[in-house]
């Protein structure tokens, strides 16, 4: 019994025995046969080639492009500009999402002019088909957007759009945004081809949004250490200056002490030296304490303190330097003095640089207040001068490591307020200024009745 053969298997049978072909002539007849359908010219084939290489040229040179900028605004307009050329759209746009992924809070277009979007209004919310692609980030595509059962509509003055390619962008694993393309030129949707150079695009971008972000983030780093290191350099010359200042003093009355001949010049030498001195050691100590906390190495010794004897301590400590200027030290405590628990010597040390602070600059013959005051939760010590005042402008900056705030003056405040700023705030509390210029200045010192917990 014959094998099944079909009727064409038969006819070439046949032909073969007739005229029998060789071998290779055989395979070249079948190779040379094209499947049933339309013959395409070889001229539309190398027309095709040159489409597709040209694009794709296009599309490597917009990488080049986005990946060359490290300002992430620049990075977005470029990415939106190149899509539009490349995937052929009349519109294009990238939407970023905000913090949380529900919403956009960034939108940057191209092919509308600035008063197109003027007269459009409010950025987009991320509704219709903007928000099916934040809340499904999946490649979208259709031919006419208002038909799309997502579809939200279009503000008044917004630009006609059928044709909608979207397409999300995702960074580290997360959606960053997503990248809109509307209006097809010359069809009348986009294909899956116009979809694959989209997605590479979005995908260049996420890459590109990562330098910029990291290209910022090093400038930002950068610039800080910059500053830092002019902070640096600003302080030890500061430091070098009130030493030089503070020694310079020393020596010259030591001097005259060596040489003097009447016992009132001896003792106003010898009080001058013994001033002087204090104040280096002073300058000296706080420069060691801004130095440690600075490293986090200052921890305090929690013990129970009563406020009153620590004001007691503190005054006793600058009568010497108020009595020299005729200044009188006014203390207002409660009948029944507060307790706290804190350190001890770190108490006293900032009261002692608040009133020394208060005495250098307050006029002879002048009142110095110092003021116990319980509060709730926490023991407040005002102390108030009756100096030249802070300007408004200058009452944070008094804070940093000499800043000068009485102009005519020429002291500085050194470093006792920096250090007992940040002295309340390893105990738990904060250092504050009131001040009216011309009026003097009050000190605020709250600290918490027991020890901030860690």
């Amino acid at each position: 019994m014959k094998p099944w053969r079909s009727a064409g298997e038969e006819l070439i049978i046949r032909r073969s025995k007739k005229h029998p072909l060789k071998t290779g002539d055989a395979l070249s007849k079948r190779r040379s046969r094209r499947p049933a359908g339309r013959r395409i010219p070889e001229g539309a084939e190398i027309t095709e080639a040159t489409r597709v290489r040209e694009r794709f040229e296009r599309l490597l040179t917009a990488g080049v492009e986005i990946f060359s900028e490290h300002s992430l605004e620049r990075v977005l307009q470029r990415v939106v500009d190149a899509a539009r050329e490349v995937v052929g759209a009349r519109y294009a746009a990238l939407g970023v999402l905000s913090p949380d992924g529900t919403s956009l809070v960034q939108f940057v277009t191209s092919g509308i002019t600035q008063a197109e979007r003027d007269r459009i209004g409010d950025l987009p919310r991320g509704r219709g088909l903007l928000g099916l692609v934040i809340h499904e980030p999946a490649p979208i595509r259709t031919a006419d957007i208002n038909r799309h059962p997502q579809s939200y509509g279009f503000p008044p003055h917004h630009p006609l759009m059928r044709s909608f390619l979207g397409v999300p962008v995702v960074a580290r694993g997360k959606v960053f945004g997503n990248l809109y393309l509307t209006e097809k030129v010359g069809v009348d949707e986009f294909g899956v081809e116009d979809e694959a150079i989209a997605i590479l695009l979005a995908a260049s971008t996420a890459v590109a949004v990562e330098n910029a972000r990291l290209h910022e983030g090093s400038q930002d780093l950068l610039g800080q250490v910059r500053t830092m290191q002019r902070q640096r350099d600003l302080f030890f010359a500061m430091m070098n200056h009130e030493l030089r200042n503070a020694l310079t003093g020393v020596y010259g009355w030591a001097e005259r002490l060596v040489k003097g001949k009447s016992a009132e010049a001896i003792a106003q030498a010898a009080r001058e030296v013994y001033e002087g001195a204090d104040r280096t050691i002073t300058l000296l100590n706080n420069f060691l304490d801004l130095t440690r906390l600075d490293a986090g190495k200052v921890r305090p010794v929690w013990r129970e303190v009563d406020a009153s004897n620590s004001v007691h301590r503190a005054l006793t400590g600058v009568r010497p330097a108020a009595e020299a200027k005729g200044i009188t030290l006014d203390e207002r405590s409660p009948d029944a003095p507060p307790t706290l628990r804190t350190d001890a010597v770190r108490l006293e040390q900032i009261l002692v640089n608040l009133l020394s602070n208060a005495v250098r600059h307050s006029p002879e013959g002048g009142i110095v207040t110092v003021q116990v005051e319980p509060q709730p939760a926490a023991v407040a010590f005002r102390v108030s001068d009756q100096g030249p005042g802070v300007p408004t402008e200058l009452q944070e900056r008094i804070f940093e490591p000499f800043e000068r705030f009485d102009p005519h003056s020429g002291l500085g405040t050194g470093l006792g307020l920096p250090v007992s700023r940040r002295l309340a705030e390893v105990l738990g509390g904060q250092l504050t200024v009131e001040s009216v210029v011309g009026r003097g200045a009050t000190f605020s010192l709250s600290l918490p009745l027991a020890p901030p917990s860690t």
